[in-house]
Protein backbone atom coordinates (compact mmCIF):
# COMPACT_ATOMS: atom_id res chain seq x y z
CA UNK A 1 0.00 0.00 0.00
CA UNK A 2 2.86 2.30 0.10
CA UNK A 3 3.79 2.76 -3.51
CA UNK A 4 0.39 3.68 -4.50
CA UNK A 5 -0.09 6.33 -1.68
CA UNK A 6 3.43 7.73 -2.31
CA UNK A 7 2.30 7.76 -5.90
CA UNK A 8 -0.75 9.33 -5.27
CA UNK A 9 0.90 12.13 -3.30
CA UNK A 10 3.42 12.76 -5.90
CA UNK A 11 0.75 13.26 -8.69
CA UNK A 12 -1.36 14.95 -6.90
CA UNK A 13 1.53 17.72 -5.21
CA UNK A 14 2.56 18.13 -9.16
CA UNK A 15 -0.73 19.43 -10.00
CA UNK A 16 -0.96 21.48 -6.77
CA UNK A 17 2.02 23.03 -6.82
CA UNK A 18 0.30 25.18 -9.95
CA UNK A 19 -2.08 26.98 -7.53
CA UNK A 20 0.76 29.00 -5.27
CA UNK A 21 2.60 30.02 -8.72
CA UNK A 22 -0.17 30.98 -10.44
CA UNK A 23 -1.79 33.01 -7.61
CA UNK A 24 1.68 34.87 -7.23
CA UNK A 25 1.61 35.92 -10.54
CA UNK A 26 1.90 35.43 -14.30
CA UNK A 27 5.33 36.08 -15.04
CA UNK A 28 8.31 34.15 -16.80
CA UNK A 29 10.32 33.20 -13.79
CA UNK A 30 7.54 31.82 -11.90
CA UNK A 31 6.21 29.52 -14.99
CA UNK A 32 9.36 27.85 -14.62
CA UNK A 33 9.63 27.61 -10.98
CA UNK A 34 6.69 25.85 -11.32
CA UNK A 35 7.46 23.50 -13.62
CA UNK A 36 10.73 23.01 -12.32
CA UNK A 37 9.27 21.78 -9.18
CA UNK A 38 6.70 19.52 -11.18
CA UNK A 39 9.25 17.57 -12.86
CA UNK A 40 11.02 15.94 -10.28
CA UNK A 41 7.42 15.28 -8.33
CA UNK A 42 6.20 13.39 -11.80
CA UNK A 43 9.65 11.59 -12.14
CA UNK A 44 9.55 10.10 -8.86
CA UNK A 45 5.70 9.05 -9.94
CA UNK A 46 7.15 7.49 -13.62
CA UNK A 47 9.39 5.41 -11.36
CA UNK A 48 6.96 4.18 -8.55
CA UNK A 49 4.08 3.91 -11.66
CA UNK A 50 6.59 0.89 -13.20
CA UNK A 51 7.74 -0.44 -9.92
CA UNK A 52 4.42 -0.71 -8.89
CA UNK A 53 3.15 -2.32 -12.52
CA UNK A 54 6.07 -4.97 -12.49
CA UNK A 55 5.07 -6.26 -8.93
CA UNK A 56 0.85 -6.12 -9.83
CA UNK A 57 -1.07 -9.12 -8.77
CA UNK A 58 -4.17 -8.61 -9.75
CA UNK A 59 -6.04 -7.82 -12.70
CA UNK A 60 -6.95 -4.09 -11.72
CA UNK A 61 -3.85 -3.56 -10.19
CA UNK A 62 -2.04 -4.10 -13.66
CA UNK A 63 -4.61 -2.38 -15.70
CA UNK A 64 -4.20 0.95 -13.48
CA UNK A 65 -0.62 -0.08 -13.62
CA UNK A 66 -0.68 0.37 -17.48
CA UNK A 67 -2.79 3.46 -17.38
CA UNK A 68 -0.58 4.96 -15.03
CA UNK A 69 2.95 3.84 -16.58
CA UNK A 70 1.86 5.75 -19.89
CA UNK A 71 -0.27 8.73 -18.04
CA UNK A 72 2.19 9.61 -15.97
CA UNK A 73 5.41 9.39 -18.31
CA UNK A 74 3.05 11.65 -21.05
CA UNK A 75 2.45 14.45 -18.30
CA UNK A 76 6.29 14.29 -17.58
CA UNK A 77 6.97 14.92 -21.25
CA UNK A 78 4.44 17.61 -21.05
CA UNK A 79 5.71 19.52 -18.43
CA UNK A 80 9.32 18.87 -20.10
CA UNK A 81 8.25 20.73 -23.31
CA UNK A 82 6.21 23.60 -21.28
CA UNK A 83 9.13 24.25 -19.38
CA UNK A 84 11.00 24.33 -22.97
CA UNK A 85 8.40 26.62 -24.07
CA UNK A 86 8.32 28.96 -21.29
CA UNK A 87 12.01 29.41 -21.24
CA UNK A 88 12.04 30.22 -24.91
CA UNK A 89 9.32 32.46 -24.27
CA UNK A 90 11.60 34.81 -21.42
CA UNK A 91 14.71 34.36 -24.25
CA UNK A 92 12.59 36.25 -26.66
CA UNK A 93 11.21 38.54 -24.29
CA UNK A 94 15.44 38.96 -23.46
CA UNK A 95 15.13 37.30 -20.84
CA UNK A 96 13.19 39.93 -18.62
CA UNK A 97 10.81 38.51 -16.32
CA UNK A 98 7.57 39.96 -17.84
CA UNK A 99 3.80 39.04 -17.81
CA UNK A 100 3.47 35.63 -19.84
CA UNK A 101 -0.51 35.28 -19.24
CA UNK A 102 -0.75 34.64 -22.98
CA UNK A 103 1.14 31.99 -23.11
CA UNK A 104 -1.89 29.35 -22.18
CA UNK A 105 -4.24 31.09 -25.11
CA UNK A 106 -2.12 30.54 -28.00
CA UNK A 107 1.27 29.07 -29.18
CA UNK A 108 3.61 26.13 -28.16
CA UNK A 109 2.54 26.47 -24.89
CA UNK A 110 -0.89 25.59 -25.59
CA UNK A 111 -0.57 23.14 -27.81
CA UNK A 112 1.81 20.84 -25.37
CA UNK A 113 -1.06 21.81 -22.83
CA UNK A 114 -3.48 19.85 -24.58
CA UNK A 115 -1.12 16.82 -23.48
CA UNK A 116 -0.23 17.22 -20.21
CA UNK A 117 -3.27 18.38 -18.88
CA UNK A 118 -4.88 15.06 -20.12
CA UNK A 119 -2.51 13.20 -18.96
CA UNK A 120 -2.13 14.68 -15.13
CA UNK A 121 -6.24 14.08 -14.76
CA UNK A 122 -5.55 10.59 -16.14
CA UNK A 123 -2.51 10.03 -13.50
CA UNK A 124 -4.24 11.78 -10.61
CA UNK A 125 -7.98 9.33 -11.16
CA UNK A 126 -5.30 6.84 -12.06
CA UNK A 127 -3.37 7.21 -8.73
CA UNK A 128 -6.57 7.51 -6.88
CA UNK A 129 -7.88 4.43 -7.79
CA UNK A 130 -4.98 2.40 -7.98
CA UNK A 131 -4.90 3.30 -3.97
CA UNK A 132 -8.72 2.50 -3.55
CA UNK A 133 -8.64 -0.93 -5.24
CA UNK A 134 -4.96 -1.27 -2.97
CA UNK A 135 -7.65 -0.47 -0.15
CA UNK A 136 -10.17 -2.69 -1.31
CA UNK A 137 -7.35 -5.78 -1.53
CA UNK A 138 -6.23 -5.23 2.31
CA UNK A 139 -10.10 -5.12 3.54
CA UNK A 140 -11.03 -8.21 1.56
CA UNK A 141 -7.76 -10.10 3.27
CA UNK A 142 -8.52 -9.38 6.55
CA UNK A 143 -12.15 -10.41 5.75
CA UNK A 144 -10.65 -13.89 4.60
CA UNK A 145 -8.18 -14.12 7.81
CA UNK A 146 -11.45 -13.11 10.03
CA UNK A 147 -13.72 -15.73 8.15
CA UNK A 148 -10.67 -18.14 8.58
CA UNK A 149 -10.19 -17.25 12.34
CA UNK A 150 -13.70 -17.68 13.45
CA UNK A 151 -14.24 -21.31 11.66
CA UNK A 152 -11.11 -22.67 13.58
CA UNK A 153 -12.39 -21.46 16.28
CA UNK A 154 -16.35 -22.93 15.81
CA UNK A 155 -14.51 -26.22 14.66
CA UNK A 156 -15.59 -26.15 11.32
CA UNK A 157 -12.01 -26.38 10.34
CA UNK A 158 -9.96 -28.38 11.18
Amino acid sequence: MRIPLILLGLVWAAFLTLFPFAAAGDTSFLHIAAHLVQLPLLLGATVLAWRHRRAAVTRAQRVLGWVLSVSVPAAVLGVALELVAAVVRLAEDGWVNRDTADVFVRGPHAVVATLTVPSMMLSMLGALALVAVEQLLLLLHELIDTTQCLLVVHGDIG
